[in-house]
């Protein structure tokens, strides 16, 4: 079904649906795009090879609601900040995530990947990719680029380059995103990774990073700490794509651009569409 009123919309809120997260470490670094899932609690294991994931997944925000034949929708949230600094909470299906591959070595690295095969989305039409650094890399400025399968089913597309390595680019939890080739609307496996050079001095930092695939949901805008920011489609201002529908199944999880590092928890209120 769709909401088709304001007052549909407000009964679904009053059903409280809700899943929660809250996580015990700062974002990776500020004023860039960090992952939140690495440091929820309780905490979820780091992975090795690649792994597809759903709403049982330990990345994933919960318990997220169960569904009859319509679909979860987001209605808004319940929100804190940790730090006096505004932050943009982003909501992905999380796909798939790996992990294993090293900041020193130069050329083509296939540790732990091709990603796992999709299992929404599976057309690869809007699904982005990502490195998600689980372990710190070094402190040498590198480009990095990624060969995919496009959407079309295409092989061997080879993302723009983009940095790694040095401050900004190589901190804990960090989600670095892979620009596709021109044309190319989403990605439906990676086989390899490419980075330049080492991003470690001969004693520096190894590292350990992986790349993720992910179907952006929405960005909620929240603003200084506040206490619990209460946040809808309407009300507030709403909220960059409220009442995205989901497949069921869904690995809800959160990634956020901060202006300082902090903490973030809170909670997810979702209906069923």
């Amino acid at each position: 079904m769709a909401i088709n009123n304001y007052q549909q919309y407000l009964d679904l809120l009053k059903e409280n649906r809700v899943a929660d997260f809250q996580t015990s470490a700062v974002l990776g670094r500020a004023q860039r795009m960090s992952a939140l899932w690495p440091s929820f609690l309780p905490a979820p294991s780091t992975p090795t090879t690649s792994t597809a994931l759903d709403s049982t997944s330990d990345v994933a925000i919960g318990p997220i609601p169960s569904v009859g034949s319509g679909q979860l929708s987001i209605l808004g949230g319940r929100l804190n900040t940790g730090g006096a600094a505004g932050v943009g909470l982003i909501l992905i299906d999380l796909l798939n995530h790996s992990g294993g591959m090293a900041g020193n070595i130069t050329g083509s690295q296939t540790t732990n990947i091709p990603t796992a095969p999709l299992t929404r989305y599976t057309d690869g039409n809007g699904v982005m990719a990502g490195l998600i650094i689980h372990t710190q890399v070094g402190t040498v400025a590198c480009t990095v680029t990624a060969t995919y399968t496009n959407q079309l089913g295409v092989t061997g597309n080879i993302t723009t380059p983009t940095s790694i390595g040095a401050t900004g680019f190589r901190e804990i939890r960090s989600l670095i995103l892979l620009p596709l080739a021109a044309g190319d609307t989403g990605v439906r496996s990676v086989e390899s990774v490419n980075i330049s050079g080492s991003t470690a001095t001969a004693t520096g930092t190894i590292g350990n990073f992986g790349v993720c695939l992910f179907k952006p949901l929405s960005m909620i805008p929240l603003n200084d700490v506040m206490g619990a920011m209460p946040v809808d489609a309407v009300s507030t201002g709403g909220f960059i794509a409220s009442l995205t529908g989901m497949p069921s199944g869904s690995c809800i999880t959160c990634a956020a651009i901060a202006n300082t590092t902090q903490t973030l928890s809170g909670a997810i209120i979702l209906g069923e569409i």
